[in-house]
């Protein structure tokens, strides 16, 4: 069991190291970091999604860009996404704590009485009971976290899905190419700032969410 609970408080520290992971590392704000990685995790893990149909039109020659980093900042679904992984995690490592606790606790019971031999074989049986029912939830822990990082990264494709949605439905032609920026990862190395539509784009993905989050004041 000892085992049990250590391994589990190591797979809860790489897994947060994982859920935060910085790969659009690079940025000295701490809360800004989080919100990229949750934007921009791998998708090695998540389930294919339908992908989003392009429909031809007539060429424009017009290019546009998107600042990927300011989307991840600024974008309230992402916030979302770090506030609900964060107090997932928060419960589950204070139940952890709470297991670890409790079972060093039996442990040290179960340790006395056998060392003084008087309890009888049915309260010592009871004991070990206790000691198995702790081991199995430290499990339950573990696959807790699994599925934590599961569901994270199935949000994670459903918002990149959905501003590639966005952006479809948005342009309805206006452009011929919107391609992304990032800092951290600069595919794009210059860009004319007339070009970027990132402003644009993020005020209207937010309002877009802010009218799914509360439907009820979409005539607000």
């Amino acid at each position: 069991m000892n085992r049990v609970l250590i391994g589990l408080n190591v797979f809860l520290v790489l897994a947060v190291a994982f859920l935060f992971y910085k790969v659009h590392s690079g940025g000295n704000n701490s809360s800004s970091d989080e919100k990229k990685e949750i934007a921009s995790k791998s998708r090695d893990s998540i389930t294919p999604t339908k992908p989003t149909v392009n429909v031809a039109t007539p060429p424009t020659g017009k290019i546009a860009f998107i600042n990927i980093d300011v989307i991840n900042e600024e974008s309230i679904e992402v916030g979302d996404l770090v506030t609900e992984a964060k107090r997932s995690r928060a419960n589950i490592e204070a139940s952890v704590q709470h297991l670890s606790m409790e079972y060093q606790k039996k442990m040290e019971e179960y340790q006395t009485s056998a060392k003084a031999g008087i309890a009888p074989a049915s309260e010592m049986q009871a004991k070990e009971k206790e000691i198995m029912a702790i081991e199995n939830e430290a499990k339950n822990k573990q696959l807790q976290m699994d599925n934590l990082s599961m569901s994270l990264n199935e949000k994670n494709a459903a918002f990149q899905q959905g501003l590639k949605a966005f952006l479809v439905k948005w342009n309805e032609g206006k452009y011929d190419y919107i391609l992304t920026y990032s800092e951290a990862v600069p595919n794009m190395l210059l860009g004319n700032a007339s070009l970027d539509i990132t402003k644009e784009v993020i005020e209207k993905v937010n309002a877009e969410y802010k009218l799914k989050k509360e439907p009820s004041k979409i005539k607000k």
